[in-house]
């Protein structure tokens, strides 16, 4: 049960700021801990946007009012092949985003992008950190590509077809639904397939990168699209946990099965400067006020979403 609540206001702490939310956005990580957890109370939420409101002891370089979007993976560590341990998402066990305030380290704000709105800034964090992770990290995303994106319309998607896009990729999606795929054509992808249809891998053809958040039910298709060499990136298991694997069909193929979530603060700094520069925007299905938190979280299991869905707090 979604429901609003009252509790007393968090403080800026040692090397913390205090930021006033103006809005925040959901992610399928809070409908699952909602699920999970069941009866017991949380603040939900792991992106967020607003302006800085205090600043606590030993904090430099920041100011009240600063308008800035909230880092949302804490502790992740200086290096780059994952986080370190005890890395975590904000939000459960944290106090998440979905509130009036929220006190996080100082090192975890950055400025808002100046061309984004207050829905499309706290739309960007989570989602577009996992997308550019995995596009660009991981699975190394390079001009004249051909890159297949399974699910149109979910938030990370959203930001892959345009990232993809921007990158001199082309792109292809799949969907059970085909006025996403031409919303999807709308953001830049080339082509798009039913997956309903047995036959879609064919009509896909063959592909140098997926970037996958179905996982199980996805993965047969996508290992006859990808070329020789190719590379699935998995970040999700919206579809089903499990997967089998041909292992002959692996090792003769030469294809590069790799793992991510989330991202590094260098790659949080990269997308933000990408995006200052780009055109494109973050993809906003619907905006609630705080207090229809109960009503976003239907909007985001509803299978007509797509793109992100946001709270505005204030």
């Amino acid at each position: 049960m979604v429901q609003p609540g009252e509790l007393p206001d968090p403080t800026a702490g040692l090397g913390e700021v205090l930021v006033a939310l103006e809005t925040a956005a959901l992610n399928h990580r809070d409908v699952w801990i909602r699920i999970g957890r069941g009866d017991r109370p949380a603040v939900l939420g792991s992106d967020g946007a607003g302006r800085i409101a205090a600043v606590g002891e030993g904090v430099g370089g920041l100011d009240a009012g600063t308008e800035v979007v909230i880092n949302p993976y804490l502790n992740w560590g200086g290096g780059e092949d994952g986080p370190a341990p005890g890395g975590e998402i904000l939000g459960v066990p944290h106090q998440g985003t979905h509130a009036e305030l929220i006190a996080v380290p100082a090192d975890h704000v950055r400025p808002r992008p100046a061309r984004l709105s207050w829905e499309e800034a706290a739309a960007l964090p989570l989602a577009g950190l996992t997308a550019w992770r995995a596009l660009v990290t991981r699975g190394r995303v390079a001009q004249g590509m051909r890159v297949l994106i399974p699910g149109a319309g979910g938030g990370v998607s959203t930001f892959l077809v345009q990232l993809a896009r921007e990158m001199g990729a082309e792109v292809v999606v799949t969907s059970a639904a085909a006025w996403k795929l031409d919303r999807a054509r709308e953001l830049g992808a080339t082509r798009g397939v039913l997956y309903t249809d047995p036959e879609w891998p064919a009509q896909v053809g063959e592909v140098d990168l997926a970037i996958d958040s179905i996982g199980g039910p996805s993965w047969p298709g996508i290992f006859e699209c990808l070329r020789i060499g190719g590379t699935l990136v998995s970040f999700g298991r919206t579809g089903g946990s499990t997967a089998e694997i041909d292992v002959p069909r692996l090792y003769y193929g030469q294809w590069n099965l790799l793992g991510t979530t989330m991202g590094s603060p260098r790659e949080l700094d990269a997308l933000l400067a990408h995006v200052e520069r780009a055109d494109w925007r973050p993809v906003v299905d619907s905006s609630f006020p705080l207090a229809e938190a109960a009503v976003a979280h239907a909007r985001l299991e509803h299978p007509d979403r797509f793109g992100k869905v946001v709270l505005r707090v204030r």
